[in-house]
């Protein structure tokens, strides 16, 4: 009897395990005219962990040959795994470029008790991910790309009420992304009128937790993936890498999602 209930527990925690720490890889494919194929890959919130059950992060997205990496904040639980983290993207290989835009846990860390960090750790922070990817707080960066321009926007929602609109809007970009951690940012994009044909989130963690394919607790207003939107063309939302609160997933597996844009 006892050896049937200690089995049952080990396969028990083997099962969390793996839906915690096994990364499924999003293929979304995209027709978007006046541009060349571009492969984009887009991370979230790894909350510190950079190793898989599939491998550790930097392969899992090597072996994409990524065009441009995308990175939605919340890179860790607290601030001494920020340096284990950027090291391991610092391997990752992007032929244009990683961008960067901060979520909730770029100025706040701790499971349990969250301490906010001060003007000065921050500043510290940010100047580690400069050393790796750019940084886009409320701010847009232009690639060109075989003729084509390709404008890249980040709004800085890691404190609700930061986000501002773009300044001035690239008219002439054939590719236009918005960046934000939070979905929230789409009802400042509503409400301002903006127009992108992708917008990439995260910060819900597709809730973590799942049951018959319905996000449980927090967030379960916003979709899981990929949504049509009349302002944005695409709405995407990843379920992320990492956990917060509770450390473990269930039916809802970590992501890493790869667009293809005009594949050949």
């Amino acid at each position: 009897m006892m050896t049937t209930i200690v089995l049952c527990i080990l396969l028990g925690i083997i099962f969390l395990a793996y839906h915690t720490t096994y990364v499924q890889i999003s293929t979304v494919k995209l027709a978007i005219p006046s541009i060349p194929p571009l492969t984009l890959v887009h991370l979230s919130d790894p909350h510190g962990r950079t190793r898989f059950w599939n491998g550790e992060l930097h392969k899992l997205v090597n072996a994409h040959d990524p065009d441009i990496v995308i990175v939605t904040g919340d890179l860790t639980q607290h601030s001494g795994q920020l340096a284990r983290v950027l090291n391991e993207l610092a391997k990752v290989k992007s032929k244009d470029g990683i961008f960067f835009v901060p979520g909730n846990y770029e100025r706040e860390g701790g499971r349990f008790h969250k301490k906010v960090y001060s003007d000065a750790v921050y500043r510290s922070q940010k100047e580690a991910w400069q050393q790796v990817m750019t940084v886009l707080e409320n701010e847009g960066a232009v690639k060109e790309k075989d003729g084509s321009r390709i404008w890249i926007y980040g709004f800085d929602n890691s404190i609700y009420g930061n986000e501002q609109r773009p300044g001035q809007e690239i008219q002439q970009a054939n590719l236009t992304i918005f960046l934000a951690h939070s979905p929230n940012i789409i009802s400042l994009i509503h409400n301002e009128g903006l127009k992108a044909d992708l917008l990439l989130t995260g910060h819900t963690h597709g809730g973590q937790i799942r049951l018959f394919n319905r996000t449980l607790g927090a967030y379960k207003h916003f979709h899981v993936g990929q949504k049509v939107d009349q302002f944005v063309g695409v709405f995407g939302i990843s379920r992320g890498l990492g956990t917060s609160r509770l450390p473990i997933r269930l039916n809802c597996f970590p992501e890493i999602t790869v667009y293809a844009i005009n594949p050949s």
